[in-house]
């Protein structure tokens, strides 16, 4: 059974594939990133949210600027990487949602997730995502990814905000 769940996977995620390429001929985002406007096309109330909160604002020029900077002010590659898009975009915690973004995709949760859709249902897993840039090294005080979660997350629905679109029929 795994091996035709894995195959199925696999002959989706060609399919979906030409998809892609328009995006990445028009020059619009890199190839595996579809950008926080077209997240926000369905997400509209999360877009909201994020675009005020810490995530939405932290894009300077300087942060973006110094190679230090980029893997946490910036979605996607690294500094010399073409595959990188300004700020800290829903990608960055949900992960490059090329394969995953179509609304028939996303209403399949564990095709989405299959397809690269991070799972952040979890306290442990909000932490480890959260913790790849919010570390020690990088605050004044120590960081609480389920504060922040709650705080600064998509709103008040954001733990519900977890499946409920991307479960679907």
């Amino acid at each position: 059974m795994a091996t035709r769940f894995a195959l199925f996977i696999a002959l989706l995620a060609g399919a979906l594939m030409p998809r892609l390429a328009p995006a990445e001929a028009e020059g619009t985002t890199p190839a595996r990133l579809v950008g926080a406007a077209q997240c926000g096309s369905c997400h509209q109330a999360e877009a909201r949210a994020w675009a005020a909160g810490p995530h939405g604002t932290a894009t300077t020029g300087e942060a973006t600027a110094d190679a230090r900077c980029v893997a946490c002010h910036a979605t996607g590659g690294g500094p010399a990487s073409a595959e990188r898009l300004p700020g800290v975009q829903c990608e960055a915690c949900h992960g490059p949602g090329a394969a995953y973004s179509p609304a028939d995709v996303m209403r399949n949760l564990p095709l989405a997730r299959a397809l690269g859709l991070r799972d952040l249902s979890s306290p442990a897993a909000r932490a480890a995502s959260c913790g790849a840039c919010h570390r020690a090294r990088t605050r004044v005080r120590p960081f609480d990814a389920e504060r922040a979660w709650r705080e600064f997350g998509h709103g008040p629905a954001a733990d519900a905000a977890i499946t409920p679109p991307h479960a679907g029929p």
